[in-house]
């Protein structure tokens, strides 16, 4: 590489580091029957709960009806419905008995899912509603929603998006015209060391655990594990997850990045340090060593992830994704839900694209 190459590279990754700004999730807020909440990019998502007054009851139930709407000029607005029904392939949507909408139920995630002018026709019908009913052909009722709280919900929506006082708005309306953000969302640059295969043996890794604030919270069968964060020159990096302790639902991990270097006149085996986070794991809290639950690795794009459950059921708690890139975890996606009432769709509260930073001339997003 030339010097040139070699300090436009140095400014390149400088750049990159100072426009990145530091994650700040959102945060997630109940009304009534229903929560809501936006990531940072403009997208907001209303979610409806299962009312309090029916407890652990989740006849009728089947999954949130939530609504969707993005900040930009584009404004696309979806509503989607969670249902689990095997025998019926079309619906039938009512809010206080009178009929908003029909279509087909389809395989996937989203069974139910209207969008463009019919979104806004069943979102405005929501809005002056007490309670929405999804049927079958036959009349069979698929799922009941409570709509208390999803005008409040909405009217949260219309705020941070700036469009209340608009005549885009959904609950907020004025007159004037609604002139939309230009909203960027972060691109982190990641450092992907060469593939490489070596990870610390078993021997290091109980090592590590005798000596980590760990080793009061292991009983029973515990499960170390380590992965491969490749190589550069003599150097090689390892991601290790350190059992600390285990609930019914919940298994946490301590993250530590260890080094080695490969050295012929020497041998001086792996070192660990905890594993550095741009933003604190929810689980562990701030001002202490991480700490995730439930931690899942995708080895290929060097992603890590926290999945804290609220409870057994899974429709409440914190989630996030860090991508690794080169030095730290860096916090690409966190979502969560704060009510444990049914709604097993989480809210994403930030988001963030990351691409491989050039080596040699070349870049790969």
């Amino acid at each position: 590489m030339s010097p040139i190459n070699f300090i436009a590279g140095i400014f390149a990754a400088l750049a990159a580091a100072t426009a990145a700004p530091a994650a700040q999730p959102g945060e997630v807020l109940s009304f009534k029957n229903w929560a809501v909440g936006c990531d940072n990019g403009g997208i907001c998502r209303a979610v409806s709960l299962t009312p309090e007054e029916l407890g652990t009851v989740f006849d009728d139930v089947h999954g949130p009806v939530s609504i969707i709407r993005t900040a930009g000029s584009e404004d696309i607005l979806r509503v989607r419905a969670t249902v689990h029904v095997d025998d019926i392939d079309r619906y039938r949507m009512f809010v206080d008995d009178r009929l908003v909408d029909t279509g087909p139920i389809v395989e996937g995630d989203y069974p139910i899912e209207i969008v463009g002018q019919d979104a806004r026709k069943v979102v405005q019908s929501i809005i002056q509603g007490r309670e929405l009913v999804l049927k079958g052909p036959d009349d069979k009722i698929i799922s009941k929603i409570s709509l208390a709280g999803s005008s409040a919900a909405l009217r949260y929506i219309d705020q941070q998006q700036a469009r209340a006082g608009t005549k885009a708005a959904l609950v907020a309306k004025g007159s004037r015209a609604f002139q939309p953000r230009t909203i960027d969302i972060p691109l982190i640059t990641v450092d992907h060391w060469e593939s490489a295969a070596l990870v610390p043996e078993a021997t290091a890794l109980v090592a590590l655990a005798e000596d980590s604030k760990c080793k009061d919270d292991r009983y029973g069968l515990v499960e170390d594990q380590a992965y491969p964060l490749g190589k550069r020159g003599n150097r090689y990096r390892a991601l290790v997850l350190i059992s600390c302790g285990a609930g019914a639902y919940n298994f946490s991990s301590a993250p530590y990045i260890g080094e080695y270097v490969e050295n012929s006149d020497t041998e001086s085996g792996w070192t660990f340090a905890p594993a550095k986070f741009d933003r604190q794991p929810s689980w562990g809290g701030e001002g202490t060593d991480p700490l995730l639950v439930n931690a899942g690795w995708d080895e290929q794009n060097q992603i890590l992830s926290s999945y804290g459950k609220g409870r057994g059921l899974g429709d409440c708690g914190k989630a996030e994704n860090y991508v690794w890139d080169g030095d730290m975890f860096r916090l690409i996606e966190a979502s969560a839900m704060t009510e444990c009432r049914g709604a097993h769709e989480w809210i994403t509260i930030w988001r963030a694209n990351y691409r491989q930073a050039q080596q040699n001339g070349s870049a790969n997003d």
